[in-house]
């Protein structure tokens, strides 16, 4: 696959930001405490300098399946009806989610439940499961943050977020943002 020159600025980009991102690695990491205070709101959890979002006609999402599957920033817009309000570990405060349950995706592009799926963000942190949990947990691919696009420099343009209630929820490893990419591995 070749990166157009906008994916292939955004993934630099995404890599600068996202460098606090950790790289795959088998062992579960431990819940960490969010330190954040009122003095330091400012600061970004997700690194980084503001960068314009995609256009609505750019592709921002892969599946890479049996049938590889690509969605453009207005596309998931559309498709993004359900909405989620959570306290968000990373910044710890209360944000209201929009965007499409990650099993309608999957099942767009033929991903079954027995599937091994890995999450692939710009700066190619990757996290992997199978496609069964990641329904199981009502994973959302969120687009809309509080009402607004999600930008770049705060998780955007696309995220995986979970609600409180979900069994993935404390996995802070499993929330993948600024994906990009979503494929099947054996």
């Amino acid at each position: 696959m070749t990166m157009s020159p906008l994916h292939a600025t955004l993934a630099l980009a995404s890599a600068l930001i996202l460098a606090g991102c950790a790289p795959v690695d088998d062992t579960p990491a431990p819940v960490s405490s969010n330190t954040s205070t009122e003095t330091d709101a400012d600061a970004s959890a997700y690194g980084g300098f503001a960068i314009d979002p995609p256009a609505d006609d750019e592709i921002v999402l892969t599946i890479e399946a049996a049938a590889d599957r690509d969605f453009t920033y207005s596309e998931l817009q559309q498709l993004a009806t359900v909405e989620i309000s959570i306290l968000e570990p990373f910044v710890n405060q209360r944000q209201s989610f929009s965007g499409v349950p990650l099993a309608d995706l999957l099942g767009l592009a033929g991903i079954t439940a027995s599937d091994r799926i890995e999450t692939i963000a710009l700066n190619d942190y990757r996290f992997a499961d199978s496609a069964s949990q990641w329904a199981d947990a009502d994973a959302l691919l969120a687009v809309y943050r509080d009402g607004a696009l999600i930008p770049m420099d705060q998780g955007g343009p696309i995220r995986i977020v979970f609600a409180e209630d979900s069994a993935a929820y404390g996995q802070l490893d499993a929330w993948n943002w600024s994906l990009r990419t979503i494929a099947v591995v054996e």
